[in-house]
């Protein structure tokens, strides 16, 4: 009785998992074939708003120009084959035809209605993309009347002018977009059926109204999909009927078979083991219990070995950052050593001159060496702490910047008081401030005044680097996003510094403070909040 209770339960529990499965993948199907569609909408859709958005087509709107006609729809030519539409029709504002293109023209002229069907139903809608069923009477091929159908508005270039009329254009849905379905649905074919009462509705970007009455087919045991399509006006276009053998429910019921077999053995022996020996059933748990053990910790394993192969992941980002740190010193370098030569080819190499530019250089070269220490902490999680003061940190940058930027006034107001000092990323901090200034005076170099105010303040508690700069701002769509890994506005040879992510992983992690960014009346500014220890 127990055995057989368990079989029961265990069959409806397991037969409905296989059946949400079977419902699941038949919701993923259904969206491809939607995906399919839209995929052929999209083709067109860009194809028409192409036209659309064309100041030849504009102008032969006003003034119907033959050359226009000849150089791109006239007879003999391939202009609806290359598209790979059927027709396009191009209207005025009073609906009235200023011409139209055909690829099958004895088709069009059996079934000469089509073109003034379609400007009758779609005169008054606005620019749309949908699917179109002509009825054409005694037409037994049900796949000869239905059509994607595009409709924009036609203006030129650049949306200036008002809108003087329309483009039309379909594509006969067509074997290839059944032999694409094909690949999803064992069966595909065109029907005319409709449900009131369906069970699922779908929408896409093109296809807002799709409903699907799903059932068995016991002639074929197989899971059967009325697809019904409308278009934008809520009228019916199309049907598909869908076929898929239950594979997964068979499947299912053969493993349900074996596991209810195997589960009424398991059980006999077990009800046999706890009346026999319930020691033995003890010793069984403690085997079980070791090889959860066991496989627990050769998951554990993997899991030491995916992590060693992140650091690898990671230590060749370091070396790319490492190059994109150093390109820009090493330019500076290069200048430095011209200068000298230049200097000495000139006779105006002067003792005073040499000292700048090798202090310079030697400075340029120490830092490079401290952004590899830098790079190499930055993805080492044991960060090392130092003590040190703003003054400090404020000398190095400016003679970095000073070092790579001589177009741009920098204009400094230091407003602290107090000696406290920081704890952190001593050369870190350097990096995140030269990269705000470097991205300021790049900011402004379409400008002719490049103009940067560096403001230091502070209260009780924490230190305020505030970066202003006087460009354009920052774009308010990607303004939130600047911080984001891997999100920038420039080329990677045009690159400096250490990015705005790093920038924001520097403060966070190894300075225990914060940065944001926003757009003034004049320009952006960003600002660094540091804590004092």
């Amino acid at each position: 009785m127990i055995v057989l209770v368990l079989v029961i339960t265990s069959y409806k529990f397991f037969i409905k998992s296989f059946e949400d499965l079977e419902s699941q993948q038949n919701r993923k199907n259904l969206s491809s074939i939607l995906d399919i569609m839209n995929k052929k909408l999209s083709y067109i859709d860009a194809i028409i708003n192409d036209y659309a958005k064309w100041d030849d087509t504009y102008n032969f709107i006003n003034n119907k120009s033959d050359d226009y006609i000849y150089e791109n729809f006239r007879e003999g030519t391939n202009t609806l084959e290359d598209l790979k539409i059927e027709f396009i029709i191009f209207t005025n504002l009073k609906n009235e035809i200023i011409f139209t293109s055909t690829i099958d023209n004895k088709y069009y002229k059996e079934n000469n209605h089509l073109v003034e069907n379609i400007l009758d139903e779609y005169s008054q809608s606005k620019d749309f993309v949908t699917i179109y069923k002509e009825n054409v009477k005694d037409n037994k091929d049900l796949s000869k009347n239905k059509f994607y159908l595009v409709k924009r508005a036609i203006s030129n270039s650049d949306n200036s002018a008002k809108t003087n009329g329309y483009i039309y254009a379909g594509k006969l849905i067509s074997d290839s977009t059944f032999n694409s379905i094909k690949n999803v649905f064992s069966e595909v074919k065109i029907n005319e059926d409709t449900y009131l009462n369906n069970d699922i509705t779908l929408q896409s970007q093109y296809l807002k109204n799709v409903k699907v009455k799903i059932s068995v087919n016991e002639t074929c045991s197989c899971l059967e999909n009325t697809i019904q399509i409308y278009d934008d006006k809520n009228n019916y276009s199309m049907s598909l009927i869908t076929q898929n053998k239950r594979t997964l429910i068979q499947e299912g019921k053969t493993t349900i078979f074996y596991y209810n077999l195997i589960l009424s053995i398991f059980v006999f022996i077990v009800l046999f083991l706890i009346f026999r020996n319930q020691r033995l059933l003890q010793t069984y748990n403690r085997e079980l219990e070791n090889k959860v053990n066991e496989a627990v910790t050769t998951l554990r394993e993997k899991d030491k070995l995916l992590f060693q192969q992140s650091k690898l992941a990671s230590m060749g980002e370091m070396i790319g950052n490492i190059a994109h740190q150093w390109r820009q010193p090493l330019n500076i370098l290069s200048l430095l050593i011209q200068k000298i030569e230049i200097k000495y080819q000139t006779n105006s190499l002067d003792e005073k001159t040499l000292n700048e530019i090798v202090d310079k250089s030697k400075l340029l070269t120490n830092n490079m060496s401290e952004t590899i220490e830098d790079f190499m902490n930055f993805f080492n999680p044991k960060q090392n702490d130092e003590l040190f003061d703003i003054d400090d940190i404020l000398e190095k940058t400016l003679n970095l910047f000073h070092a790579r930027n001589n177009l741009c006034k920098l204009s400094i107001s230091n407003n602290l008081t107090s000696n406290n000092k920081l704890r952190g990323s001593k050369n870190g901090l350097i990096q995140v401030v030269l990269n705000l200034l470097s991205n300021a005076s790049d900011s402004m170099k379409d400008i002719d005044e490049c103009k940067i105010d560096l403001i230091l303040e502070e209260d009780e508690k924490n230190l305020y680097i505030l970066v202003k700069d006087y460009g354009l701002g920052i774009k308010e769509e990607i303004l939130e996003r600047i911080f984001e890994p891997y999100f920038t506005t420039k080329f990677k040879s045009h690159g400096i510094g250490i990015g705005l992510y790093m920038c924001k992983m520097v403060i966070e992690e190894n300075m225990k403070g914060s940065i944001v960014a926003q757009n003034d009346k004049v320009g952006a500014t960003f600002k660094i909040t540091i804590p004092y220890i």
